[in-house]
């Protein structure tokens, strides 16, 4: 009879554990961005996310083009100016669902995550309202081609919406500049070639 209580206890705290994220997204929850809340009072029902068409938030950046060891500045819109409470960002490629490049020390009531490598996720660590004056910085240490910025931003545990998406932004002045060096190579050997004839 003892272990039949050991056992409901154990699950009473595992439901528990498992039905809200009050200080921060799990690793578990870094490719699919599902924040897996359970129904009040069940162990098996999720909470539906909301429709993306639906959303009053949005991932905001100024930001057309990145390059490696350059910040890119990064917000949540809320059309309602209300806030938001829970949050996982992430910076992808465009068809990929793996974290990319790492993010500088986050603003006041959110923390880093490691979901592949250290600090390239951030997500919340208290359910204190977080507004757009919350702006995150995302350093990409290469050229990763087409990516997106894409968040899990919940409004409270039962309203959520999950993957929004920024605008693209392309690989910037890397690219360019090792495009520009090939170019200058290339036409430089072409002159000492045609010189020399």
């Amino acid at each position: 009879m003892k272990s039949f209580y050991v056992a409901i206890f154990v699950a009473y705290f595992y439901v528990q554990a498992t039905s809200a994220t009050p200080n921060g997204a799990p690793t578990k929850a870094c490719t699919s961005m599902s924040p897996g809340h359970l129904v009040s009072g069940s162990t098996t029902d999720y909470i539906k996310t909301q429709s993306l068409s639906n959303s009053r938030y949005s991932v905001a950046t100024m930001a057309k083009n990145y390059s490696a060891g350059s910040v890119v500045k990064v917000w949540i819109e809320d059309s309602q100016t209300e806030g938001y409470r829970g949050i996982l960002l992430q910076a992808r490629t465009l068809n990929g669902d793996s974290a990319l490049g790492r993010w500088n020390t986050p603003p006041a009531n959110t923390k880093l995550l490691k979901c592949v490598e250290a600090d390239d996720a951030v997500t919340h660590s208290n359910t204190t309202l977080k507004t757009s004056d919350a702006v995150y910085e995302w350093l990409p240490s290469k050229d990763y081609g087409s990516i997106a910025f894409v968040a899990t931003v919940a409004e409270t545990h039962d309203v959520f919406w999950v993957q929004l998406k920024s605008s693209t932004l392309t690989g910037g002045a890397s690219q360019l500049y090792s495009n520009c060096h090939l170019l200058l190579t290339t036409v430089t050997l072409l002159i000492s070639t045609l010189l020399q004839r």
